[in-house]
């Protein structure tokens, strides 16, 4: 099943919004247990505390079998990340900041990640929204990860066959490029 597109904020964020299967406690655990997170994101650490730094570790090659595009080839093998825990409130509210390390500029808002959560009866509103940014090259291709990454949660969490990454990626960076091009 196709979800829709992420849709780019007045302010220039993308905000993504999923209906997922519940109970909101195991939504939670795909994000915060590093070992679950793994299975659709990245794995790493994980923290309580904020404030706290905690790592985003991703293997790309462990989400798909298919070949990596020749622009990606700098993540086979996995890539890591530092980031900054800004708000923890299980099983409803996570939020860090510093995604991507030094790639993302002085901003306050600039490489903050918010994930919200919401029980809805059994099923579980995800609304996730990911700070703008000044390099529209990085915005359209964090769009389209993330747009890839939550299908294969949904996936994960539905337990539908995973989807291939890098096509879902492929499809989306197209949608996005024509899509947010105005908001450049």
């Amino acid at each position: 099943m196709k979800e829709e597109f992420g849709t780019q904020l007045e302010s220039g964020a993308l905000r993504f919004v999923r209906d997922l299967p519940g109970p909101i406690e195991r939504v939670w655990e795909h994000f915060v247990d590093p070992e679950k997170r793994a299975l659709w994101f990245c794995g790493g650490t994980m923290t309580e505390t904020p404030g706290e730094t905690f790592t985003l570790a991703f293997d790309h090659g462990q989400l798909s079998d298919e070949a990596f595009p020749d622009r990606f080839a700098e993540l086979k093998g996995g890539v890591s990340f530092a980031v900054t825990l800004v708000e923890f409130d299980p099983p409803r509210r996570l939020v860090f900041r510093d995604f991507g390390g030094d790639d993302f500029g002085s901003a306050e808002d600039e490489g903050k990640v918010s994930i919200e959560l919401a029980a809805i009866g059994d099923r579980v509103k995800l609304t996730l929204i990911q700070s703008p940014h000044s390099d529209f090259a990085h915005l359209i291709s964090a769009a389209a990860g993330w747009q890839s990454h939550l299908g294969i949660l949904i996936d994960e969490l539905t337990g539908e066959p995973r989807r291939a990454f890098w096509a879902e990626h492929a499809e989306a960076e197209e949608h996005y490029r024509d899509r947010l091009k105005s908001a450049a």
